[in-house]
C-alpha cells in the first residue's frame, strides 16, 4: 500500500526560489514506518527517487541542501539517510562526519553519479554506511536501505557485547577525578543514576538498553571535569560568558567518552541531555524524537535533580515544587510521555519509601532481568 506520507520539507528549504516550484505536501503522522531523509540538490531527482520511496512505503522527507537536511536531522526521528555526495556548501562527506560528531548514530547512503573508488574510501572512512550510482535502480533502494540499517544494528550490538567487559575502571577511573574536582558532580550523578533505572524499570528497557542508559546517567556531566573551578564552584550567578562556557561540558564530555568506541550511545546521551523537546535546548538543538530517547530521559531526571539539590548559590526546592515544574514543562523543555512516566515513578517512590536511597542502587552492575 502506498504511504499516505509525502515529502516533508525545511523551512531552509522552502525560501529558495529552486524549491518553491514543488506544492508542500502533508505531513505523515502514521507511526511504524522507515523513516528516510532524501537529500538530493536536483529537484526533479530528489522528487523521483521520493515518489519511489513512498511506492515502497517509507515515509520519506525531502531536502535540497545539506542545510536543509540538518533542519530536518534536528527535528525528525531518522531511521537512514539519502543523500548525494556532491552539494553546495556540505558535501555528503562532510555531512556523515557532523551527524558523527553530533554521535547520532543514522546510517547514510550517498548518491554519486561515478564509482569513484577512492572517494568512495574516503566516504566509508568518514561513517557512510554504503553508497549508489546514478542511474540508481529503483527496485534495489529497499534492499540497499534495509542492509544499511541491519549493518548499523548488527555494529551497535557487537560494542554492546564487548561492553560490559571494559568499561567498569575507566569508569570508576573518570568519575573519581570528577569527584575530586566537585563532589556535588559526583553524587548528583549517582542519584540521577538510581532514579534512571526506576525510569528504566517503568519501561520495561531491555538489558542493554539498561546498562546503556545508567552509564550515560553516571557520566553526563563528565563534561565539568575541563570546566574552570571559578566556574563550577561560583557561589553566585554564572555571568553570560560563564554560562557560555560550562554550557560546552555536553560537548566535552561526549568527546572524552567518544573515545571508547563501544561508548557511542553512552556518548549520545551525554552529548543531549540538555537538549529540549521544542528544540531550542542545546549543543545541537535537536527536537521532539530527534533527541536520542535514552538522552530525553536523562534530561528530566537531571532537571528534577539538580531542582531539589542545594548549591552554593541556592537552596533547592521541595521536591513537590520540582515535580510541578517538571509537568509544567512537559512538552516544552521534556518529552510529555515520558514526563508521565517520570511522575508515575516518583509517586511509586515517595509513596513506597518515604524518601529517595540512592545508595542502596549498586551501579555499574548489569542487569539480566
Amino acid at each position: 500500500m502506498k504511504a499516505l506520507t509525502t515529502s516533508t520539507r525545511s523551512s531552509s528549504d522552502r525560501t529558495s526560489p529552486e524549491s518553491q516550484r514543488s506544492v508542500e505536501p502533508e505531513v505523515n503522522v502514521m507511526s511504524g514506518k522507515i523513516a528516510v531523509l532524501v537529500i538530493e540538490d536536483d529537484i526533479h531527482y530528489g522528487e523521483m527517487l521520493g515518489e519511489a520511496l513512498e511506492s515502497f512505503d517509507y515515509q520519506v522527507y525531502l531536502a535540497y541542501s545539506a542545510t536543509g537536511g540538518m533542519d530536518i536531522i534536528r527535528q525528525k526521528k531518522l531511521d537512514v539517510i539519502i543523500s548525494d555526495i556532491n552539494m553546495p556548501g556540505i558535501n555528503g562527506i562532510e555531512l556523515a562526519k557532523k551527524l558523527s560528531e553530533m554521535c547520532l548514530d543514522i546510517p547514510i547512503i550517498l548518491i554519486t553519479g561515478v564509482a569513484d573508488f577512492k572517494l568512495i574510501k574516503e566516504a566509508m572512512n568518514a561513517g557512510v554506511s554504503d553508497y549508489l550510482v546514478k542511474p540508481i535502480k529503483l527496485p534495489e533502494l529497499p534492499v540497499v536501505i534495509e542492509k544499511s540499517i541491519e549493518r548499523t544494528r548488527h555494529a551497535s550490538q557487537k560494542l554492546q557485547e564487548n561492553k560490559a567487559g571494559i568499561l567498569l575502571e575507566t569508569l570508576k577511573a573518570l568519575m573519581k577525578a570528577l569527584d575530586a574536582k566537585d563532589s556535588y558532580t559526583c553524587g548528583h550523578s549517582h542519584r540521577v543514576a538510581h532514579l534512571a533505572m526506576l525510569m528504566a524499570d517503568e519501561l520495561g528497557l531491555d538489558p542493554e538498553e539498561r546498562y546503556t542508559l545508567q552509564l550515560g546517567a553516571y557520566l553526563h556531566d563528565i563534561g565539568k571535569i575541563g570546566m574552570p573551578d571559578s566556574i563550577l564552584n561560583k557561589a553566585d550567578s554564572l555571568k553570560d560568558t560563564e554560562f557560555d562556557t560550562a554550557k560546552q561540558h555536553p560537548i566535552a564530555g561526549s568527546e572524552i567518552i567518544a573515545q571508547i568506541k563501544e561508548l557511542s550511545e553512552v556518548a549520545s546521551i551525554v552529548r543531549h541531555h540538555h537538549e529540549r523537546y521544542d528544540g531550542t535546548g542545546y549543543p545541537d538543538g535537536l527536537k521532539g524524537e530527534a533527541i536520542p530517547f535514552l538522552a530525553r530521559i536523562v534530561a528530566i531526571i537531571d532537571c528534577y535533580e539538580a531542582l531539589v539539590s542545594d548549591r552554593a548559590y541556592r537552596k533547592g526546592v521541595d521536591r513537590g515544587k520540582a515535580l510541578e515544574i517538571i509537568r509544567q514543562n512537559a512538552g516544552k523543555q521534556f518529552d510529555p510521555e515520558l514526563v508521565k512516566v517520570f511522575l508515575k515513578v516518583m509517586e511509586q517512590e515517595f509513596s513506597g519509601n518515604g524518601a529517595m536511597k540512592p545508595e542502596e542502587t549498586v551501579l555499574l552492575k548489569r542487569t539480566a532481568s
